[in-house]
């Protein structure tokens, strides 16, 4: 008897894309598919304060001993200052829960498990379009799904007002996705007045509202990015918030994160949050990786670190969006129209092209240029100098064709 006498999985078009990708042997392919941000040279480069806060970090670590279940303690109040700000956490005081998980995707899993456990109707309204994986961990958890207007595909831009209508047919005890900023893929982000729209609807009709953060200090700076949230945290009683520390502090691979739940009930205290939180995870993990975690804590209470982080990243939103208008400057000119100026107006690393799938993979095929299978593209991992190249092969084809004058 055998038990692994199974196929060859089928898979999906992302996976696909990646297999392709990794075996394609051409020097002059282009990645602009995978979620990472790229320097000129085309490294995924380490934060430099990220580095010295790891050396720091090797000459003073006397224990590789478990932390709690709950994880680092020390990095949540570091991520939720950083995401919420001093005043709000005052406020809210005890009503705060955080535990440290292992990056984005278990931050949703565990966001869907509370869900299921704990709100009424285990049932949750995301975007469209949205991060596959989304979706995919909601459905793990045993999550009904339901689909709200967010991104009108034709003309390129939030669709706020048909996003309204959908929620407002929302019911209470439904939970509601949102992205924190940067909205994966699209790029299109709610403005602070929409966020407090969104809000308001959320405390009328009792919708627990579910963000999920990412690119912090990507989009415009540290606290521009988190304004919206913290004006929503301000308004509704209850919130789950998770964030992932990739991209804002370039620790991809060490995997490192956080998820909290925010109340107002009366006997409820942080402590029993976070053992809620701990139970779940415990169910899918026992420790969260700490070599990312106590790294960030060194960067952000040495305050010349600190400060050489902030211009880091500083640097790197600049070039995403020098990037941007300069992609589409290219596209702008080649097709004589200013059809592509949304991707100017857009924040962060992730923008939605119009491309059919035909056209999709006529760029991989015949162009080595890799986007996502919806057609998604990398931003930040636009090389400058392929610009014109890559702007070229998309006004070339045939959905492009006829958007010139």
């Amino acid at each position: 008897m055998r038990h692994f006498n199974i196929p060859d999985p089928l898979l999906d078009s992302t996976r696909q894309m990646f297999k392709d990708l990794e075996n394609d042997a051409r020097d002059t392919k282009i990645d602009l598919g995978i979620g990472i941000y790229r320097n000129e040279k085309g490294e995924a480069p380490v934060f430099k304060a990220v580095k010295k806060a790891e050396g720091i970090l090797y000459q003073n670590e006397k224990s590789k001993s478990y932390k709690t279940p709950v994880g680092n303690s020390e990095y949540c109040k570091n991520i939720l200052h950083l995401v919420l700000g001093k005043d709000i956490l005052s406020e809210r005081k005890d009503k705060v829960g955080a535990i440290q998980i292992p990056g984005a995707g278990s931050g949703l899993r565990i966001a869907g498990e509370l869900i299921k456990n704990n709100v009424r109707n285990k049932l949750i309204s995301i975007p469209d379009p949205t991060w596959g994986q989304q979706p995919f961990m909601f459905k793990k958890a045993g999550l009904k799904i339901s689909i709200h207007t967010y991104y009108n595909e034709q003309n390129n831009f939030l669709d706020f007002d048909n996003m309204i209508n959908d929620l407002n047919k929302l019911k209470s005890g439904d939970s509601l996705l949102l992205h924190g900023c940067c909205h994966n893929p699209t790029g299109a982000d709610l403005s602070l007045e929409q966020w407090e729209q969104v809000a308001n609807i959320c405390l009328k009709k009792g919708i627990l509202p579910f963000i999920d953060l990412v690119y912090q200090g990507l989009g415009k700076d540290i606290i521009d990015d988190v304004l919206g949230i913290r004006k929503l945290v301000q308004i509704v009683p209850e919130v789950i918030i998770t964030v992932s520390s990739s991209k804002t502090f370039g620790v991809y691979r060490d995997r490192c994160g956080m998820i909290a739940v925010i109340t107002d009930v009366d006997k409820v205290k942080s402590k029993s949050l976070e053992t809620m939180l701990s139970e779940i995870a415990r169910e899918l993990y026992f420790h969260p990786p700490d070599h990312a975690a106590e790294i960030i804590n060194t960067l952000l209470k040495d305050e010349v670190l600190k400060k050489n982080w902030l211009s880091e990243i500083r640097a790197m939103q600049n070039r995403i969006v020098s990037l941007r208008h300069k992609l589409a400057n290219s596209l702008q000119e080649k097709q004589q129209t200013d059809y592509f100026s949304f991707l100017k107006v857009q924040n962060g690393m992730f923008s939605l092209l119009p491309i059919s799938r035909e056209g999709i993979m006529i760029l991989r095929k015949e162009n080595g240029i890799y986007l996502m299978p919806d057609g998604r593209v990398n931003i930040a991992s636009l090389p400058e100098n392929k610009i014109e190249f890559i702007s070229s092969k998309i006004c070339s084809l045939k959905e492009f064709r006829a958007k010139g004058v």
